[in-house]
Parts: C-alpha cells; structure tokens; sequence
C-alpha cells in the first residue's frame, strides 16, 4: 500500500522534459507526465525481512525510503527527464541508497546540496582552513549526509511506461 505525501510531491522537480516525435495539441493531455511521490518507514518483519511501512509519524533514528514515480501518460515517448527528490530539512541521506532502473539499466543519480545545482558524486566544496596562522581556500569532498536533494536523469521515458526511483534517509 503506498501513501502519496503531497507536501514532498509538490517538491519533485521535473526539468527539460521535450516529447520525442509530434503530438497533436488536441490529444494531448495537461501534462504527459503523472507524479508521485511516496514515504515508507523501513523496517523488518517477524523473520528479518525488510518491509516498508506506510507510517505518518517517525522517530529520531528511523529510517525511511522515499520513492518516487513518473509516468508516461502519452503515446510518444519524453527525453531528458530530471526526477528530483529533495531531502527534508532534519533528515540525512543514507550513501549509495539512490537507485533507479530505466529499461533494464541503473541511472547514475546525481546530488545537490544547496536542492538546485547537481553534479556526480562525489561532489566538491571550497571551504576556508587556517593553518599556522595562514588562512587558504581548499577543495574539499561533500560527505554524503550533506547531500540535500537527488536527481535521477531519465534520456528516455518510453510511451505509456514508468519509473520508480528510490532514497534512503535517516531522521536526526
């Protein structure tokens, strides 16, 4: 059973979608794309298999996955799809819990960490250090539980298909 969180559904961006062949402007729908965004509690069940849980409240400590849908509504397929998921503030992404499968393949998902500007991890920051008195810029590696956002880059959505991205993350 999923639960479609309104408030995160309003938050997935979905940037650069063009349609791949012509549709006419009298059969195509408002949008050729049908969103959802859901949250589940992981947890395990009576023998220790993992199961998703469609809770309302969490806990400092839990664990939830975030998953989220886009489907092709129409007859022709849509490239260069973003899917974004944002990481709400008082949670902290779990590292290397981003996967998407589009037709048979694993998406390399992309991070943020201000929710606008992505990049493949690892991703880099110039932070200011004081040594010995001395005051310099250094390139440094973003820790993953800094990561605010996540973006899966679809090229292809093919007509009348879907995709199921998911993130883990971790309530402080």
């Amino acid at each position: 059973m999923t639960r479609s969180s309104s408030l995160l559904a309003a938050a997935i961006v979905l940037s650069t979608v063009s349609l791949t062949g012509t549709v006419a402007a009298q059969t195509a729908p408002a949008s050729p794309l049908k969103i959802t965004l859901s949250r589940f509690l992981v947890s395990k069940d009576a023998k220790g298999k993992e199961i998703l849980l469609d809770k309302p409240s969490v806990r400092p400590g839990d664990v939830l996955a975030y998953q989220a849908s886009a489907q092709n509504l129409i007859d022709k397929n849509l490239a260069d799809l973003n899917v974004n998921v944002p990481i709400p503030e008082n949670f902290v992404y779990v590292a290397d819990s981003a996967k998407m499968i589009v037709n048979g393949q694993s998406i390399t998902p992309k991070f943020s960490i201000d929710g606008k500007t992505f990049a493949f991890a690892p991703l880099k920051k110039k932070v200011q250090v004081t040594k010995n008195g001395v005051t310099s810029t250094e390139e440094v590696t973003v820790s993953p539980n800094e990561y605010r956002a996540v973006q899966f880059p679809v090229a292809v959505l093919a007509a009348k298909s879907s995709v199921l991205g998911e993130i883990r993350t971790t309530v402080k």
